[in-house]
């Protein structure tokens, strides 16, 4: 198979990139103000803590683009409107969907570019999101277990699980659609139905292990 010009894979990349800086700055936005939903101060470290992780992806790719002369917000912008759709039809209510959405929205979203890798290439490294170590989804779950707890809230929270899984892969499958680039990057050597069912088989994983 012939290779693509160079300007063809370079272009492929800032485009790739382009929506990985916007993701990571919106769920900044997104963390920040769900930090102010908790309701001591050890939950607001927490999510802030999620924020800052995703500000510092942000500034790398940002970093990252410069050094090649691209402007962080032209590379974003084709992204804005169905991410920022995405990000008011998942907008938490309160602090159970807001750690919820913390938790199963944020590894969905680390699922959805983990099939970069290779095609990615030297990028790769900037295109994962940060890892947290896990100590936030342990926090998240001990949250939510005392939450549901309730019946009534326990019921509300695994439909918004399941809400979030619907919203995910219906912002993907427009970005997928709108944006051959990003799209032929993230997917790969895979398909659009084989890495669909890998996030479904891994959310319904992570729902069981929040208990809901």
């Amino acid at each position: 198979m012939t290779e693509p010009p160079a300007e063809t894979a370079e272009t492929v990349r800032v485009e790739l990139l382009g929506a990985v800086a916007y993701g990571a700055l919106a769920a900044f936005g997104r963390l920040a103000a769900d930090a102010h939903r908790a309701p001591d101060l050890a939950g607001r470290a927490e999510v802030a803590s999620l924020a800052a992780a995703e500000i510092a992806h942000f500034e790398r790719v940002r970093a990252h683009l410069a050094e090649r002369g691209v402007e962080v917000g032209a590379a974003m912008a084709p992204f804005v409107p169905a991410l920022d759709a995405f990000a008011e039809r998942t907008t938490p209510r309160d602090w159970g969907e807001a750690l919820v959405a913390a938790s199963i929205g944020r590894t969905l979203a680390v699922d959805m570019v983990l099939a970069a890798g290779d095609d990615a290439g030297a990028d790769s490294d900037l295109v994962r999101r940060p890892d947290t170590g896990g100590g936030f989804d342990a926090f998240a779950v001990r949250q939510v277990a005392a939450l549901a707890a309730d019946p009534r809230v326990h019921d509300r929270l695994a439909l918004w699980g399941r809400r979030l899984l619907g919203e995910t892969l219906a912002a993907a499958a427009t970005v997928l659609d709108d944006h051959p680039g990003a799209a032929s990057a993230l997917l790969g050597a895979t398909t659009r139905p084989a890495l669909f069912k890998v996030l479904k088989s891994r959310h319904a994983k992570r729902m069981q292990a929040f208990g809901l």
